[in-house]
C-alpha cells in the first residue's frame, strides 16, 4: 500500500469515527430534549381527542341535545284566565262580576313519549358524528406526525452526507496539494456543501408546518416542541379488504349516523301521524255572584262552577301529507347519501393500497441501488486515492448515495402514510 493509500484510509478512519462521534452527539442531544418533550405518536392521539377544540363543541352539542328530551315531553302548561263583567250579567240569584277558569291540554295518547324519543334519536346522531371526528382527528394527527418524522430524518440522513463531503474535501485538498488534481475538484464538494447546507435550513423551517398542524389539533401553544424519537421501518398493513369492507359497513359511525338520521326520519312520520290525532282538554271555570238587594231567593248569591271539556280537531290535513312525503324523501337520499360516502371510503382505501404497493416496488428498487452505488463508490474511492481521476463521478455517486437514502425514507413514510388512511375508516 504506498502513501497515498495509507493517508486515504487514515482519513476515512478518521471519516467514520467523526460520524459516530456526531451521531453520538445528536442522540444525545436528542435525549435531553426527548427528556422535556418526546411524545409517541398515540399519547399525541390520546391528548388531541381530550383537548381537541372542536371535539368539544361537539360533546357539548351532543349534551345540549339530550337536554331536548324533557322539554318535549311534558304536558302542554295549563292556561288561566281571569274575567271581568263591566256590565254585569243579571241572573235569577244575582249579577256574575267575576270570572276565573283554569284548561289543561292533553295530547293523544304515545304522542309525548314519540317526542320524547325522537329527540333522544337526534342526540344520538350527534354522538355518530363525536366518533367520526375522533377518526378523522386521529388520522389528521397522523398525517402531521409522519410529514414531521420525513422532514427530521431528512435532516439527518443530509446532515450525515455533509460529514462524508466535508471527508472527500479533505481528501481532494490532499490532491491538490500533491498536484495530482486542481483545485476545481474542491470547489465542486464545497459547492454542493453549500447547497446541503442551505437545504438544511430549508428543512428546519419546513418542520413548523406539521408541528404546528399537530399544536393546533392538540390545543396547545403552536410553538410547543415536538420531538421525533420514533424510528419507523416499512409499515405493515394486516387487513384483508373484504373483511375491511364489511367492518366498514357495520361500524364507521359517518354511516351509522346516516341510519339513524333515516331512524329519526322514521319517528318523525310516527309523530306526524300522532300530531294528526286529536287532542282533548278539560277545564274548570268559577264565577263570582254578587247577592241581589231587591229579592231573597233562593240560594241568593251563590257563585257558580263550570266543568268543560273541549277537544281540539286537526282538520286540515295537507300539512300531515307533506311532512311525511319529507320525510319519505330523506329516508331515500339518506340512502343514496349513505352509498355514496362509503363509496368514496373504498375508493381512498383503493388509492392508500395503490401508494403501498408502490412504496413496496420503489424501496426494493432504492436499496437494490444503493448497494450497487455503494460497490461503484468504493471502487471509486480507491481508484481516487491512487490517481485522482474520476472525481466527478464519484462526487456524482456519493450525492446518489444520499438520494437513495432520502427515497428510501420517503418510500417508508409513504407506506404509514397509506396504513394510516386505511385505518382512519376502522375502530382501532
Amino acid at each position: 500500500m504506498n502513501h497515498s493509500t495509507k493517508n486515504y484510509s487514515t482519513l476515512i478512519v478518521k471519516c467514520k469515527l467523526l460520524i459516530v462521534n456526531c451521531t453520538l452527539l445528536i442522540a444525545h442531544c436528542t435525549l435531553l430534549i426527548a427528556h422535556c418533550y418526546a411524545q409517541s405518536l398515540d399519547s399525541l392521539i390520546t391528548e388531541a381527542v381530550e383537548n381537541n377544540l372542536e371535539l368539544k363543541v361537539l360533546e357539548k352539542e351532543y349534551y345540549a341535545a339530550l337536554e331536548r328530551a324533557p322539554q318535549v315531553s311534558e304536558l302542554p302548561d295549563p292556561e288561566v284566565g281571569i274575567g271581568v263583567f263591566p256590565l254585569p250579567v243579571e241572573t235569577r240569584v244575582g249579577a256574575q262580576i267575576f270570572r276565573v277558569g283554569a284548561t289543561q291540554m292533553f295530547p293523544w295518547k304515545g304522542l309525548l313519549d314519540s317526542k320524547k324519543e325522537l329527540e333522544l334519536a337526534k342526540a344520538k346522531a350527534l354522538f355518530e358524528r363525536i366518533e367520526a371526528r375522533v377518526f378523522d382527528l386521529s388520522y389528521e394527527v397522523e398525517q402531521a406526525y409522519f410529514q414531521l418524522y420525513d422532514v427530521e430524518k431528512s435532516q439527518s440522513t443530509i446532515i450525515r452526507n455533509v460529514v462524508i463531503l466535508e471527508a472527500l474535501q479533505q481528501l481532494a485538498l490532499a490532491k491538490v496539494e500533491s498536484g495530482k488534481t486542481t483545485a476545481a475538484d474542491v470547489l465542486r464538494v464545497q459547492l454542493k456543501i453549500e447547497e446541503l447546507n442551505q437545504e438544511i435550513l430549508i428543512l428546519e423551517r419546513t418542520k413548523s408546518k406539521p408541528m404546528i398542524s399537530i399544536n393546533q389539533l392538540l390545543n396547545r401553544p403552536l410553538e410547543t416542541p415536538i420531538v421525533i424519537i420514533d424510528s419507523l421501518s416499512f409499515a405493515i398493513i394486516p387487513f384483508d379488504k373484504n373483511a375491511l369492507t364489511a367492518n366498514i359497513k357495520a361500524n364507521h359511525p359517518m354511516l351509522r349516523m346516516f341510519e339513524l338520521q333515516q331512524s329519526i326520519s322514521q319517528q318523525a312520520i310516527t309523530l306526524n301521524g300522532l300530531n294528526g290525532k286529536p287532542s282533548f282538554g278539560v277545564g274548570l271555570d268559577y264565577i263570582m255572584v254578587n247577592k241581589r238587594n231587591d229579592a231573597d231567593p233562593v240560594r241568593n248569591g251563590r257563585d257558580i262552577i263550570q266543568l268543560r271539556g273541549t277537544v281540539k280537531i286537526p282538520l286540515f290535513k295537507k300539512k300531515y301529507e307533506a311532512k311525511e312525503k319529507e320525510e319519505q324523501l330523506k329516508i331515500a337520499a339518506l340512502t343514496d347519501k349513505k352509498a355514496d360516502v362509503l363509496s368514496r371510503f373504498m375508493a381512498i382505501i383503493e388509492r392508500a393500497y395503490v401508494d403501498y404497493e408502490t412504496a413496496q416496488l420503489k424501496i426494493n428498487l432504492y436499496q437494490k441501488q444503493k448497494e450497487i452505488t455503494q460497490a461503484a463508490i468504493n471502487i471509486l474511492e480507491t481508484n481516487y486515492s491512487v490517481k485522482g481521476n474520476n472525481f466527478d463521478e464519484l462526487l456524482r455517486l456519493e450525492i446518489a448515495l444520499t438520494d437513495y437514502d432520502l427515497k428510501i425514507l420517503k418510500a417508508i413514510v409513504q407506506s404509514h402514510l397509506a396504513k394510516s388512511s386505511i385505518e382512519r375508516f376502522i375502530k382501532k
